[in-house]
Protein backbone atom coordinates (compact mmCIF):
# COMPACT_ATOMS: atom_id res chain seq x y z
CA UNK A 1 0.00 0.00 0.00
CA UNK A 2 1.37 3.44 -0.35
CA UNK A 3 0.53 6.37 2.32
CA UNK A 4 1.64 9.39 2.36
CA UNK A 5 -0.55 11.13 5.51
CA UNK A 6 -0.35 14.87 5.70
CA UNK A 7 -2.53 14.58 8.83
CA UNK A 8 -5.43 16.93 8.59
CA UNK A 9 -5.87 16.45 12.67
CA UNK A 10 -3.12 18.73 14.81
CA UNK A 11 -1.95 15.60 16.46
CA UNK A 12 -0.85 11.99 16.06
CA UNK A 13 -0.52 9.30 18.58
CA UNK A 14 2.91 7.96 18.39
CA UNK A 15 3.12 4.03 19.90
CA UNK A 16 5.35 4.54 22.93
CA UNK A 17 4.78 2.13 26.18
CA UNK A 18 1.12 1.34 26.88
CA UNK A 19 -0.56 5.02 26.70
CA UNK A 20 1.26 6.75 23.46
CA UNK A 21 2.58 9.94 23.21
CA UNK A 22 0.59 12.74 21.48
CA UNK A 23 2.68 14.61 19.16
CA UNK A 24 1.38 17.88 17.62
CA UNK A 25 1.60 18.29 13.60
CA UNK A 26 1.14 21.44 13.29
CA UNK A 27 4.85 22.74 15.02
CA UNK A 28 5.96 25.98 12.96
CA UNK A 29 8.44 25.42 10.45
CA UNK A 30 8.03 21.47 10.33
CA UNK A 31 6.02 19.96 7.27
CA UNK A 32 5.22 16.63 8.53
CA UNK A 33 4.10 13.53 6.73
CA UNK A 34 2.87 10.61 8.47
CA UNK A 35 2.99 7.23 7.16
CA UNK A 36 1.35 4.16 8.39
CA UNK A 37 1.32 0.66 7.57
CA UNK A 38 -2.03 -0.92 7.08
CA UNK A 39 -4.56 -1.79 9.61
CA UNK A 40 -6.57 -4.79 9.07
CA UNK A 41 -9.53 -5.77 10.68
CA UNK A 42 -9.21 -7.84 13.60
CA UNK A 43 -10.81 -11.36 12.84
CA UNK A 44 -14.28 -11.58 13.35
CA UNK A 45 -14.19 -15.35 15.23
CA UNK A 46 -10.68 -16.07 16.16
CA UNK A 47 -11.00 -19.21 17.26
CA UNK A 48 -13.02 -20.51 14.70
CA UNK A 49 -10.82 -18.77 11.78
CA UNK A 50 -7.68 -20.93 13.90
CA UNK A 51 -9.64 -24.01 14.01
CA UNK A 52 -9.87 -23.88 9.94
CA UNK A 53 -6.47 -22.85 9.66
CA UNK A 54 -5.00 -26.00 11.42
CA UNK A 55 -7.65 -28.21 9.83
CA UNK A 56 -6.68 -27.21 6.59
CA UNK A 57 -3.27 -26.07 6.79
CA UNK A 58 -0.46 -24.38 4.50
CA UNK A 59 1.51 -27.49 2.92
CA UNK A 60 0.40 -30.21 5.68
CA UNK A 61 -1.86 -32.41 6.72
CA UNK A 62 -4.07 -31.34 9.64
CA UNK A 63 -2.80 -30.76 12.71
CA UNK A 64 -4.62 -33.84 14.64
CA UNK A 65 -3.11 -36.02 11.90
CA UNK A 66 0.13 -34.73 12.24
CA UNK A 67 -0.07 -34.80 15.76
CA UNK A 68 -1.68 -38.50 15.64
CA UNK A 69 2.07 -39.69 13.42
CA UNK A 70 4.16 -37.66 16.18
CA UNK A 71 2.69 -39.34 19.18
CA UNK A 72 2.51 -43.02 17.94
CA UNK A 73 5.79 -43.92 18.86
CA UNK A 74 4.98 -42.47 22.49
CA UNK A 75 1.66 -44.80 22.05
CA UNK A 76 3.31 -47.75 21.11
CA UNK A 77 5.58 -47.29 24.59
CA UNK A 78 2.47 -46.78 26.61
CA UNK A 79 3.92 -43.69 28.47
CA UNK A 80 2.43 -40.14 28.18
CA UNK A 81 3.53 -38.08 25.12
CA UNK A 82 5.72 -35.36 25.35
CA UNK A 83 4.68 -32.32 23.32
CA UNK A 84 6.56 -28.74 23.04
CA UNK A 85 5.35 -25.20 22.04
CA UNK A 86 8.30 -23.32 21.55
CA UNK A 87 6.83 -19.57 22.20
CA UNK A 88 8.43 -15.80 21.85
CA UNK A 89 9.18 -13.88 25.10
CA UNK A 90 8.07 -11.13 27.08
CA UNK A 91 9.39 -8.69 24.74
CA UNK A 92 7.03 -9.45 21.65
CA UNK A 93 3.05 -8.92 21.19
CA UNK A 94 2.30 -13.33 19.93
CA UNK A 95 -1.15 -14.08 21.49
CA UNK A 96 -0.41 -16.96 22.82
CA UNK A 97 -2.84 -16.56 25.91
CA UNK A 98 -5.50 -17.33 23.27
CA UNK A 99 -3.09 -19.17 20.73
CA UNK A 100 -2.16 -22.08 23.66
CA UNK A 101 -5.25 -22.78 24.41
CA UNK A 102 -6.52 -23.22 20.94
CA UNK A 103 -3.49 -25.02 20.38
CA UNK A 104 -3.73 -27.92 22.97
CA UNK A 105 -8.09 -28.03 22.67
CA UNK A 106 -7.26 -29.21 18.86
CA UNK A 107 -4.83 -31.51 20.41
CA UNK A 108 -7.04 -33.07 23.27
CA UNK A 109 -3.99 -33.79 25.15
CA UNK A 110 -3.99 -33.86 28.94
CA UNK A 111 -2.15 -30.73 30.20
CA UNK A 112 0.60 -32.75 31.62
CA UNK A 113 2.04 -33.80 28.26
CA UNK A 114 2.35 -30.17 27.23
CA UNK A 115 5.55 -27.71 27.82
CA UNK A 116 5.94 -24.41 27.19
CA UNK A 117 9.35 -23.49 25.87
CA UNK A 118 10.00 -19.67 26.09
CA UNK A 119 12.29 -18.51 23.46
CA UNK A 120 14.70 -16.47 24.55
CA UNK A 121 17.13 -15.98 22.64
CA UNK A 122 20.63 -14.47 24.64
CA UNK A 123 18.46 -12.70 26.74
CA UNK A 124 17.04 -12.80 30.38
CA UNK A 125 14.15 -15.49 31.16
CA UNK A 126 10.91 -14.07 31.32
CA UNK A 127 9.46 -13.30 34.90
CA UNK A 128 6.28 -15.19 36.45
CA UNK A 129 4.35 -12.08 35.86
CA UNK A 130 5.50 -11.39 32.88
CA UNK A 131 4.71 -15.18 31.84
CA UNK A 132 0.65 -14.50 33.40
CA UNK A 133 0.36 -11.78 31.01
CA UNK A 134 2.03 -13.76 27.59
CA UNK A 135 0.53 -16.58 28.40
CA UNK A 136 -2.70 -15.80 30.07
CA UNK A 137 -4.32 -19.23 31.69
CA UNK A 138 -1.76 -21.26 30.04
CA UNK A 139 1.05 -19.82 32.49
CA UNK A 140 -0.92 -22.14 35.41
CA UNK A 141 -1.97 -25.17 33.49
CA UNK A 142 1.16 -26.01 31.81
CA UNK A 143 4.74 -26.53 32.73
CA UNK A 144 6.42 -23.26 31.65
CA UNK A 145 10.87 -23.13 30.41
CA UNK A 146 12.73 -20.43 30.23
CA UNK A 147 15.24 -21.46 27.70
CA UNK A 148 19.05 -20.86 28.59
CA UNK A 149 21.34 -20.93 25.73
CA UNK A 150 24.57 -20.92 28.02
CA UNK A 151 22.84 -24.47 29.91
CA UNK A 152 25.02 -26.85 28.20
CA UNK A 153 23.72 -29.36 29.72
CA UNK A 154 20.20 -28.59 28.60
CA UNK A 155 21.35 -28.04 24.81
CA UNK A 156 21.80 -31.08 22.17
CA UNK A 157 24.45 -30.71 18.87
CA UNK A 158 21.76 -31.50 15.71
CA UNK A 159 24.11 -30.90 13.39
CA UNK A 160 25.55 -28.43 11.24
CA UNK A 161 24.82 -25.76 8.61
CA UNK A 162 26.34 -25.16 5.33
CA UNK A 163 28.40 -22.54 6.43
CA UNK A 164 30.26 -24.11 9.12
CA UNK A 165 27.42 -23.36 11.77
CA UNK A 166 27.19 -26.00 15.00
CA UNK A 167 23.21 -26.04 15.66
CA UNK A 168 22.60 -26.57 19.22
CA UNK A 169 18.78 -26.36 20.31
CA UNK A 170 17.34 -27.14 23.54
CA UNK A 171 17.12 -30.35 24.56
CA UNK A 172 13.57 -30.45 25.72
CA UNK A 173 12.89 -29.81 21.91
CA UNK A 174 14.95 -32.68 20.13
CA UNK A 175 13.27 -34.94 22.84
CA UNK A 176 9.75 -34.01 22.28
CA UNK A 177 7.61 -36.41 20.60
CA UNK A 178 5.75 -33.52 18.91
CA UNK A 179 6.90 -30.10 18.28
CA UNK A 180 4.98 -26.73 17.65
CA UNK A 181 6.01 -23.08 17.25
CA UNK A 182 3.59 -20.14 17.43
CA UNK A 183 5.14 -16.53 16.33
CA UNK A 184 4.07 -13.01 14.92
CA UNK A 185 5.20 -12.55 11.81
CA UNK A 186 6.30 -8.75 11.23
CA UNK A 187 9.12 -6.98 9.31
CA UNK A 188 12.35 -7.53 10.89
CA UNK A 189 15.55 -5.70 10.12
CA UNK A 190 17.58 -8.42 9.60
CA UNK A 191 15.75 -11.77 8.38
CA UNK A 192 13.33 -9.62 6.82
CA UNK A 193 10.08 -11.09 8.59
CA UNK A 194 10.27 -12.19 12.16
CA UNK A 195 8.41 -15.55 13.06
CA UNK A 196 8.93 -18.98 11.05
CA UNK A 197 12.04 -20.58 12.01
CA UNK A 198 13.36 -17.63 13.95
CA UNK A 199 11.22 -18.96 17.13
CA UNK A 200 14.00 -21.64 17.56
CA UNK A 201 17.18 -19.60 15.78
CA UNK A 202 18.18 -18.17 17.62
CA UNK A 203 14.64 -18.09 19.98
CA UNK A 204 16.25 -21.93 21.47
CA UNK A 205 19.69 -22.26 20.35
CA UNK A 206 22.68 -22.42 21.93
CA UNK A 207 24.76 -19.19 22.15
CA UNK A 208 27.69 -20.44 20.07
CA UNK A 209 25.02 -21.30 17.24
CA UNK A 210 23.33 -17.41 17.82
CA UNK A 211 26.48 -15.87 17.68
CA UNK A 212 27.22 -17.93 14.02
CA UNK A 213 23.67 -16.57 12.68
CA UNK A 214 24.46 -13.05 13.66
CA UNK A 215 28.27 -12.72 12.68
CA UNK A 216 29.16 -9.36 11.82
CA UNK A 217 29.84 -10.37 7.67
CA UNK A 218 26.16 -11.58 7.73
CA UNK A 219 24.72 -8.57 9.48
CA UNK A 220 26.71 -6.35 7.33
CA UNK A 221 25.11 -8.06 3.87
CA UNK A 222 22.67 -5.59 1.82
CA UNK A 223 20.23 -8.58 1.71
CA UNK A 224 20.37 -8.97 5.64
CA UNK A 225 17.67 -6.06 5.87
CA UNK A 226 13.83 -5.35 6.05
CA UNK A 227 11.02 -7.03 3.68
CA UNK A 228 13.65 -9.71 2.19
CA UNK A 229 13.12 -13.44 2.17
CA UNK A 230 14.47 -14.98 -0.38
CA UNK A 231 17.56 -13.69 -1.11
CA UNK A 232 18.35 -13.05 2.78
CA UNK A 233 21.46 -14.95 3.85
CA UNK A 234 20.05 -14.69 7.76
CA UNK A 235 16.87 -15.99 6.56
CA UNK A 236 18.18 -18.67 4.29
CA UNK A 237 20.53 -19.89 7.57
CA UNK A 238 18.05 -19.83 10.11
CA UNK A 239 15.93 -22.33 8.16
CA UNK A 240 18.88 -24.23 6.88
CA UNK A 241 20.02 -25.06 10.94
CA UNK A 242 15.71 -25.68 12.14
CA UNK A 243 15.96 -27.96 8.89
CA UNK A 244 17.98 -29.92 11.04
CA UNK A 245 14.86 -30.55 13.81
CA UNK A 246 12.12 -29.00 12.37
CA UNK A 247 8.89 -28.42 14.24
CA UNK A 248 6.35 -30.64 13.20
CA UNK A 249 3.96 -27.92 12.62
CA UNK A 250 3.43 -23.85 13.28
CA UNK A 251 0.58 -21.61 14.20
CA UNK A 252 2.08 -17.89 13.10
CA UNK A 253 -0.11 -14.74 12.75
CA UNK A 254 -0.12 -11.42 11.81
CA UNK A 255 -1.32 -8.20 13.67
CA UNK A 256 -3.26 -5.04 13.51
CA UNK A 257 -2.21 -2.28 15.30
CA UNK A 258 -4.10 -2.72 18.39
CA UNK A 259 -2.02 -6.60 18.29
CA UNK A 260 -5.25 -8.17 17.45
CA UNK A 261 -5.24 -11.19 15.37
CA UNK A 262 -5.81 -10.62 11.55
CA UNK A 263 -4.82 -13.53 9.61
CA UNK A 264 -3.70 -17.02 11.06
CA UNK A 265 -0.98 -18.98 8.77
CA UNK A 266 -0.74 -22.39 9.92
CA UNK A 267 1.25 -25.64 8.88
CA UNK A 268 4.89 -26.65 7.57
CA UNK A 269 7.28 -24.26 8.52
CA UNK A 270 8.50 -22.58 5.33
CA UNK A 271 5.40 -23.17 3.72
CA UNK A 272 3.25 -21.52 6.10
CA UNK A 273 5.43 -18.66 6.95
CA UNK A 274 6.18 -17.75 3.30
CA UNK A 275 2.27 -17.04 2.99
CA UNK A 276 2.43 -15.30 6.69
CA UNK A 277 5.33 -12.55 5.21
CA UNK A 278 3.12 -12.06 1.93
CA UNK A 279 0.48 -11.19 3.75
CA UNK A 280 2.31 -9.04 6.04
CA UNK A 281 4.60 -7.29 3.00
CA UNK A 282 1.63 -6.04 1.83
CA UNK A 283 0.09 -4.58 4.88
CA UNK A 284 4.06 -2.93 5.96
CA UNK A 285 4.79 -2.03 3.23
CA UNK A 286 4.67 2.17 2.59
CA UNK A 287 6.26 3.90 0.05
CA UNK A 288 7.51 7.42 0.73
CA UNK A 289 8.49 10.17 -1.75
CA UNK A 290 12.22 10.99 -1.07
CA UNK A 291 14.43 10.82 1.91
CA UNK A 292 13.74 13.25 5.16
CA UNK A 293 15.96 15.25 7.06
CA UNK A 294 14.38 14.71 10.11
CA UNK A 295 12.38 11.20 10.77
CA UNK A 296 10.60 10.14 13.80
CA UNK A 297 10.18 6.92 14.92
CA UNK A 298 9.10 4.37 17.54
CA UNK A 299 9.60 0.85 18.66
CA UNK A 300 6.12 0.37 18.10
CA UNK A 301 5.34 0.68 21.80
CA UNK A 302 4.96 -1.96 24.53
CA UNK A 303 5.98 -4.92 24.48
CA UNK A 304 8.71 -3.77 21.80
CA UNK A 305 10.46 -0.60 23.49
CA UNK A 306 10.73 -1.89 27.26
CA UNK A 307 14.66 -1.74 26.44
CA UNK A 308 17.19 0.04 24.33
CA UNK A 309 18.53 -3.31 22.64
CA UNK A 310 15.39 -3.77 21.18
CA UNK A 311 14.62 0.06 20.62
CA UNK A 312 18.01 0.06 17.40
CA UNK A 313 14.85 -1.86 15.68
CA UNK A 314 12.55 1.26 15.66
CA UNK A 315 15.80 3.16 14.85
CA UNK A 316 17.13 0.94 11.54
CA UNK A 317 13.49 1.10 10.33
CA UNK A 318 13.89 4.85 10.39
CA UNK A 319 17.28 4.89 9.03
CA UNK A 320 15.96 4.12 6.29
CA UNK A 321 14.71 7.00 4.83
CA UNK A 322 16.60 9.61 6.55
CA UNK A 323 19.10 11.73 4.94
CA UNK A 324 22.85 11.73 4.91
CA UNK A 325 23.81 13.56 7.76
CA UNK A 326 19.76 14.05 9.02
CA UNK A 327 18.31 13.35 12.48
CA UNK A 328 16.72 10.57 13.64
CA UNK A 329 14.36 11.53 16.65
CA UNK A 330 13.14 8.13 18.32
CA UNK A 331 10.65 7.86 21.31
CA UNK A 332 10.29 4.73 22.96
CA UNK A 333 10.38 4.00 26.61
CA UNK A 334 13.15 1.76 27.65
CA UNK A 335 11.96 1.24 30.73
CA UNK A 336 14.17 -2.00 31.61
CA UNK A 337 17.28 -0.38 30.61
CA UNK A 338 19.78 -0.97 28.01
CA UNK A 339 19.34 -3.54 29.27
CA UNK A 340 22.64 -4.94 31.25
CA UNK A 341 22.68 -8.79 30.14
CA UNK A 342 24.69 -9.67 27.83
CA UNK A 343 27.84 -7.65 26.79
CA UNK A 344 25.45 -4.88 24.97
CA UNK A 345 26.08 -2.59 27.19
CA UNK A 346 29.68 -3.83 28.11
CA UNK A 347 30.27 -2.96 24.13
CA UNK A 348 28.88 0.14 23.72
CA UNK A 349 30.97 1.60 26.89
CA UNK A 350 34.37 0.63 25.30
CA UNK A 351 36.63 3.95 24.76
CA UNK A 352 36.54 4.56 21.55
CA UNK A 353 34.66 6.54 19.28
CA UNK A 354 31.67 5.18 16.78
CA UNK A 355 33.81 4.57 13.82
CA UNK A 356 36.47 2.57 15.77
CA UNK A 357 34.44 0.44 17.36
CA UNK A 358 32.28 -0.44 14.33
CA UNK A 359 35.41 -1.32 12.66
CA UNK A 360 36.56 -3.52 15.57
CA UNK A 361 33.11 -5.37 15.26
CA UNK A 362 33.87 -5.83 11.49
CA UNK A 363 37.54 -7.27 12.29
CA UNK A 364 36.26 -9.53 15.20
CA UNK A 365 37.04 -13.14 14.27
CA UNK A 366 34.82 -14.44 17.75
CA UNK A 367 31.22 -12.90 17.77
CA UNK A 368 30.61 -11.58 21.51
CA UNK A 369 27.12 -11.96 22.95
CA UNK A 370 24.67 -8.96 21.68
CA UNK A 371 27.59 -7.54 19.25
CA UNK A 372 25.31 -7.39 16.32
CA UNK A 373 22.74 -5.15 17.48
CA UNK A 374 25.80 -2.51 18.64
CA UNK A 375 26.36 -3.20 15.04
CA UNK A 376 23.37 -1.84 13.63
CA UNK A 377 23.23 0.82 15.87
CA UNK A 378 26.54 2.20 14.59
CA UNK A 379 25.74 1.56 10.91
CA UNK A 380 22.89 3.95 11.66
CA UNK A 381 25.42 6.43 13.23
CA UNK A 382 27.03 6.67 10.23
CA UNK A 383 23.71 7.96 8.61
CA UNK A 384 22.32 10.16 11.06
CA UNK A 385 22.25 12.24 14.37
CA UNK A 386 20.19 10.11 16.62
CA UNK A 387 18.48 11.69 19.51
CA UNK A 388 16.29 9.44 22.04
CA UNK A 389 13.30 10.32 24.31
CA UNK A 390 13.16 7.81 27.00
CA UNK A 391 13.11 6.34 30.23
CA UNK A 392 16.77 5.42 30.94
CA UNK A 393 18.75 6.63 33.55
CA UNK A 394 21.54 8.76 33.52
CA UNK A 395 24.15 6.01 33.93
CA UNK A 396 22.42 4.07 30.91
CA UNK A 397 22.17 7.26 29.00
CA UNK A 398 26.16 8.14 29.38
CA UNK A 399 26.63 4.58 27.34
CA UNK A 400 24.14 4.00 24.89
CA UNK A 401 26.04 7.01 22.85
CA UNK A 402 22.83 8.40 21.23
CA UNK A 403 22.09 11.77 22.51
CA UNK A 404 19.21 12.25 24.32
CA UNK A 405 15.79 14.44 24.84
CA UNK A 406 12.91 14.86 27.85
CA UNK A 407 11.16 16.98 25.38
CA UNK A 408 10.50 15.82 22.07
CA UNK A 409 8.87 18.94 20.93
CA UNK A 410 11.13 21.16 22.48
CA UNK A 411 13.78 19.12 20.58
CA UNK A 412 12.12 19.60 17.27
CA UNK A 413 11.87 23.37 17.35
CA UNK A 414 15.54 23.61 18.31
CA UNK A 415 16.00 21.51 15.02
CA UNK A 416 13.89 24.38 12.94
CA UNK A 417 15.57 27.02 14.09
CA UNK A 418 19.10 25.89 13.61
CA UNK A 419 18.01 25.08 9.96
CA UNK A 420 16.95 28.72 9.58
CA UNK A 421 13.32 28.29 10.74
CA UNK A 422 11.88 25.69 8.16
CA UNK A 423 10.09 24.24 6.89
CA UNK A 424 11.73 20.88 7.46
CA UNK A 425 10.33 18.15 5.65
CA UNK A 426 9.66 15.25 8.85
CA UNK A 427 8.28 11.86 8.10
CA UNK A 428 6.82 10.13 10.96
CA UNK A 429 6.82 6.34 11.73
CA UNK A 430 4.01 6.13 14.59
CA UNK A 431 4.31 2.83 14.83
CA UNK A 432 8.57 2.50 13.74
CA UNK A 433 9.60 -0.90 12.69
CA UNK A 434 5.89 -1.74 11.96
CA UNK A 435 6.36 -0.24 8.60
CA UNK A 436 8.53 -1.11 6.24
CA UNK A 437 9.09 2.83 4.50
CA UNK A 438 10.54 2.50 0.76
CA UNK A 439 11.97 5.68 -0.56
CA UNK A 440 12.56 5.64 -4.26
CA UNK A 441 15.73 4.57 -4.70
CA UNK A 442 15.71 1.71 -2.42
CA UNK A 443 15.80 -1.87 -3.58
CA UNK A 444 12.67 -3.72 -3.39
CA UNK A 445 12.26 -7.42 -1.72
CA UNK A 446 13.51 -10.31 -4.18
CA UNK A 447 10.82 -12.55 -5.26
CA UNK A 448 11.04 -15.83 -5.09
CA UNK A 449 12.73 -17.80 -8.07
Amino acid sequence: METNQHMAGTSVKLAYGKEGYDLPLDIPGMDPAVFLPANPKALEHGETSFQSAVRDPIGSLPLVEVAKRALAKARSELREPKVVIAVADHTRPVPDHLLLPWITAELGLPDTCVTILIGTGTHRGSTREEMVRMLGEAAGRFRVVNHDCQDAANLVHVGSSSCGGECWLNRLWVEADLRITTGFIEPHFYAGFSGGSKALVPGIAGLETVRHFHRASLIAHPHATWARIFDNPLQALTREMVALFPPHFIVNVTLNHSKAITGIFAGELVAAHNAGCAAALAEATVKVPRRYPLVITTNSGFPLDQNFYQTVKGISAAARIVEPGGVILALSRCNNGLPMEGEFAEILSEPCDNDELHSKILATKVTRHDQWQVQTLMQCLEKARIVLFSELSPEDRLLNRTEHTQDPVGTIRELIAKLGGGPIATAILPEGPLSIACPPDADGPAEKA
